[in-house]
Parts: C-alpha cells; structure tokens; sequence
C-alpha cells in the first residue's frame, strides 16, 4: 500500500497535481489554435504547459521560431532538457531578455500562471501585446476557476474584438488580432 502524504506535503502535492493537469490540457488546446505554417515567430509565455507548448509548436516550424518564456531557473532548466535536440527553440526566464531590436512575433501565447497572482498574469498580458506583430494573434488561455475571466477582462482594455474560441468544461482560450489591440497605454485591473 503506497504511503499518503498528509498534512502540508498532502495539499503542496496536490496542488502540483493540479498544475500540472492545468498546464497539460491547455498546452493541449492551444495546439487546435495554432494555425502553423512554419514560418512564424512564436512566444509562448508561461511555465504552466512550456515544455507541452514546446513540443507540439516547435515540430511544426520549418524556419521559424519558438521563443518559450518560463519564471524560475529551475523551469528554465527543465524546460531545456525537455526540449534539448528540437530545433529553434529558446527559453528564457525573463521578457526582459528579448532584444528590443528582434521583430515581434507572429503569434504570442500565455497559458496565464495565476500561482503567480493577478498582477504578474497582467504584466505578462502587456509584454505578450507589446511583442506581438500589427497582423499577429495573441492566444489567452486559462481557467475561469483562476480568474480567467479577469484576465480575459484586462485583454479586452487593449483590444477592440476578444474572442473567445474555446470553451471546454472550467478551461478558456480568447484570442485577439493584433490589428484590433490598442498599444497605447496600459492595462486596467492591476492593483495600485
């Protein structure tokens, strides 16, 4: 009989269950919305599902680009070893060391890492809008359990037309053009 983690261990095992599911099924549904044809430059941020992103988005690139954007070195490091030997793939642990100088992305994707609380999934919104190409699709998925609704909500203070494209149980994806986003000025919901 397999011996079971109470208390503290129990519930932090649990929780990474759950995170782990989180990730798996909406790195699963963003691959029905990413209309590849092998060209593009993608980002893809969040660590919830990075490797699972990896994997399905970097096969189907012939000479373009996968950029995956996870939060701790240990992520960062996992990440890698996940997708070592698959073709153009970076990951980085920090927006910030995208190249101003690089063009944006054909398509930007955030699986939202609500452990990591509002105003983090918010700024990471903001970074995946400044980074996406006048003509590109940016990708939001998440869980309206963990407040997708929310950020979903913050999208639209950007954007003219967000979609939402998927419905499946608890689990969301949106998606806005780049053409309908206004760029200027930033984000409402963040806490002051």
């Amino acid at each position: 009989m397999a011996k079971t983690n109470r208390g503290r261990a129990g519930r932090e095992n649990k929780r990474e269950e759950v995170f782990t599911q989180y990730g798996a099924t909406l790195a699963q549904m963003l691959r029905g919305q990413l209309r590849l044809a092998g060209t593009e430059r993608v980002l893809h941020l969040g660590s919830p599902g990075a490797a699972q992103v990896g994997e399905l988005v970097a096969t189907q690139l012939t000479t373009g680009e996968l950029v995956l954007c996870v939060y701790t070195f240990d992520e960062l490091e996992d990440t890698r070893a996940a997708l070592a030997g698959i073709g153009s793939v970076h990951v980085i642990n920090d927006i910030d060391d995208l190249d101003e100088d690089e063009p944006p992305f054909d398509i930007v994707s955030c699986i939202a890492p609500y452990h990591l609380g509002r105003d983090t999934v918010i700024e990471q919104i903001q970074a995946g809008v400044d980074r996406l190409a006048p003509e590109g699709i940016f990708i939001l998925a998440g869980d309206r359990q963990h407040e997708f609704d929310r950020y979903a909500e913050a999208l639209s203070s950007l954007a003219r037309d967000v979609q939402q494209v998927v419905a499946n149980g608890q689990y969301r994806i949106a998606t806005v053009n780049g053409r309908n986003l206004r760029r200027s000025g930033g984000i409402s919901g963040r806490r002051n």
